[in-house]
């Protein structure tokens, strides 16, 4: 697949580069700089490894939507990388925005996936023992985080596997 240019992108008249694509840093930073940013969900940058085998460093959606599906608006991703053999820029397709978390949660840091990245909302247990005794049921190391905005803002160890 070759990189797409901003030449290429004159000439299509639209943008039209396809998922997974390399783009050059003149077509991201323009992307970039069209609006204020949204943050690049950490489940596309996942998702740009498994299926482009491309590893995210940085990335962005762009400020406003392009379209929307069922599950809601969807905004153009990029992504990029750097190795020390200078950056590479990537369209990442197509991505919803990622729900900005507010409040207290349960961080599981263990090997068995719960979903959404081991956070559970605090509401979803009784009171710290539930959490703690789910925590010891899974042996992973608990810790309540309070986000605000999206923005994590305190983190306490509740609970932490004893090893023999």
């Amino acid at each position: 697949m070759t990189i797409y240019t901003t030449e290429t992108w004159k000439q299509a008249g639209i943008f039209n580069a396809d998922p997974g694509q390399e783009i050059t840093a003149e077509v991201y930073y323009s992307m970039l700089n069209e609006l204020p940013p949204e943050e690049l969900p950490a489940e596309k940058a996942r998702q740009a490894l498994s299926d482009y085998k491309i590893p995210v460093h940085a990335g962005f959606l762009m400020g406003e939507p392009t379209s929307s599906d069922r599950d809601g608006l969807l905004y153009h991703a990029f992504g990029s990388n750097d190795y020390g053999k200078g950056k590479h820029y990537y369209y990442l397709g197509l991505s919803h925005k990622e729900e900005r978390r507010q409040g207290m949660y349960y961080y599981f840091d263990c090997l068995t996936d719960i979903g959404s990245d081991n956070i559970k909302p605090a509401e979803n247990y009784k009171d710290d023992r539930a959490a703690i005794q789910a925590a010891a049921d899974l042996e992973a190391t608990l810790y309540k985080v309070e986000y605000k905005n999206g923005r994590q803002v305190n983190e306490i160890l509740l609970y932490e596997p004893q090893y023999f």
